[in-house]
């Protein structure tokens, strides 16, 4: 149960202005860690400019595309919302001038800055609590592991939290619910949320219904405009409406069929097999990765520990007689569903748990600030808020640690060398094209795919590689057409479960193209042709 909170008596101007002061203070020391960790990330070698990922290539690809006048979803596959390609359109046209490696550099760049933004608007969201709820927050997210990881390079993660936590707070005036025009915001940040990757619609619907409920209880609308009065959920779904309707309705126009396939049908029906039990991913999802003794009973024990922790200020909470508020009830739920989200589905990637971060992060924030009362305690609250900082520091020594042995992949520098500018690629990882300056062809009719495997899911109804071979069959011949007018192809390890390799396919490559460059020796048979640079014969 929870209810509007009773408004304190206002407080002495020069006793307001220090915990307001100290939230800033602590709220810029959090987002100066998240960004050294982020920042020291991106100096690693290749990590800037070589490939780390295979989603980032396609990603900044489809807005490559997007600017050259080729039409998403129409003329090639894309298997996300067009959020990402609108986003990264202005750094796209600026790739035209620096080339293609130095546009998804600034790309990884804007990303860091992205998820630094979520730290500062975490904080943000809870600084009525009080500079021990900022720090909880916006300090558990600066060195959260997942959403480091998800900040290394352009992927959605980032930006889908950084939007979605915008809509979280022009939708709250501190614990309650906002004035219906911003709710009518919020709905459209959340819409556009949902126009990055379609996950914001899970704290998007949690926030509707915490906003009906709140009303419901109070027995009245939780916002009022007029005599009448406003359901909250009116203005929420209206922006919502707009924020998701306006980027998506002129690929829709455009192409229909294929944007229903590609971002609903191959997503929601998509199989692939399984990369972590459950208990792996919770010990992910909790921030646990990077501990040692990261395996079994320890996990077990970590889990608890920190599961124990959780329970403890769920239970001062309740023991200071504060009942939930409406931001609690949205902090715990989303914590809830998104976790549950991450547990059913048998694929699993660790930047995923970047989206659970900030909900993570708020359940553990809001219920110690209301089981330490009231925030402007400073006495009571240093000794705490020392060990906090203690723990965030020796969080952030233990991921620049882990930071300090990472490195990228550096092969495109030496593909450049093998491949002309402006020769026709074709490749099944557009991340090695992009990073070496190869993606633009000046040939008339090369190939425009993107993703690979995107193409692979979307052309066989998201059964990918356990398509039986009829359904496969126009994925093989889309690749027998685009190995004809290709005069390099650049083949990378993840190729077997990219491209439908029959006999047919690989033999016109072993025909047709010589390898040239990047090989891979003692490469087995079964996985397909050889990592490389293959050039036509």
């Amino acid at each position: 149960m929870w209810t509007e909170p009773r408004l304190a008596p206002a407080a002495p101007a020069a006793a307001a202005a220090s915990p307001r002061r100290t939230c800033w203070l602590v709220t810029a020391a959090c987002a100066a860690v998240a960004l050294a960790l982020r920042g020291y990330q991106l100096s690693r070698p290749g990590y800037l400019t070589g490939v780390t990922e295979y989603d980032d290539g396609v990603l900044f690809g489809n807005a490559l595309r997007l600017v050259s006048g080729v039409i998403p979803y129409r003329d090639f596959t894309v298997v996300q919302p067009p959020g990402s390609m609108l986003l990264m359109a202005p750094v796209a046209l600026l790739a035209k001038v620096t080339g293609t490696g130095w546009g998804l550099a600034a790309a990884r760049l804007l990303t860091v800055g992205a998820d630094t933004a979520s730290v500062i608007a975490l904080s943000r969201l809870v600084r009525h609590r009080g500079p021990v709820a900022v720090l909880v927050a916006g300090g558990g997210y600066a060195v959260d592991p997942d959403a480091i990881v998800a900040a290394h390079t352009f992927l959605l993660e980032p930006w889908l939290n950084l939007f979605c936590l915008a809509g979280a707070l022009l939708a709250f005036d501190g614990d309650r619910p906002a004035a219906p025009r911003r709710l009518a915001w919020a709905g459209a940040a959340f819409g556009f949320a949902a126009a990055v990757k379609i996950w914001a619609l899970v704290p998007f619907g949690l926030l509707a219904a915490v906003l009906a409920v709140t009303s419901r209880r109070s027995g009245r609308p939780a916002v009022v405009t007029s005599r009448r009065g406003c359901w909250p959920a009116l203005p929420l779904a209206g922006g919502a409406a707009l924020g998701l309707g306006l980027p998506l309705l002129p690929f829709v126009i455009l192409a229909p069929g294929a944007v229903a396939r590609g971002v609903v049908v191959s997503q929601a029906l998509r199989d692939a097999g399984g990369t972590a039990s459950p208990l792996t991913r919770l010990a992910d999802l909790a921030g646990l990765r990077l501990l040692p003794g990261g395996g079994g009973p320890a996990q077990r024990a970590e889990l608890l520990a920190l599961a124990a922790v959780v329970a403890a200020c769920l239970a001062g909470s309740v023991a200071a007689r504060r009942r939930l508020t409406a931001l609690d009830a949205y902090a715990l739920a989303g914590a809830a569903a998104v976790t549950v989200m991450f547990l059913l589905p048998r694929l699993y990637y660790p930047h995923y748990g970047a989206f659970a971060g900030p909900f993570l992060a708020l359940t553990a924030a809001l219920p110690l600030s209301a089981a330490l009362g009231h925030p402007g305690r400073r006495r009571r609250l240093a000794p705490l808020a020392a060990a906090l900082g203690l723990v965030i520091v020796a969080a952030a020594a233990v991921q620049l640690r882990g930071e300090s042995r990472e490195h990228g992949n550096q092969a495109p520098a030496v593909a450049a060398r093998l491949i002309p500018a402006g020769a026709c690629v074709l490749t099944n990882e557009a991340a090695y094209t992009v990073a070496a300056n190869r993606f633009y062809s000046s040939v008339p009719g090369c190939p425009d795919m993107v993703d690979s495997f995107g193409t692979l899911i979307a052309m066989t109804g998201g059964l990918a590689g356990e398509a039986p071979a009829a359904v496969v069959r126009p994925v093989v011949q889309l690749w027998q057409a685009d190995l004809r007018r290709a005069q390099y192809v650049w083949i990378t390890s993840g190729s077997a479960g990219q491209i439908p390799w029959t006999s047919q396919l690989s033999g016109y490559l072993r025909r047709n193209f010589r390898l040239v460059g990047l090989a891979r020796a003692n490469w087995p048979q079964s996985r397909g042709p050889a990592p490389g640079v293959y050039r036509r014969r």
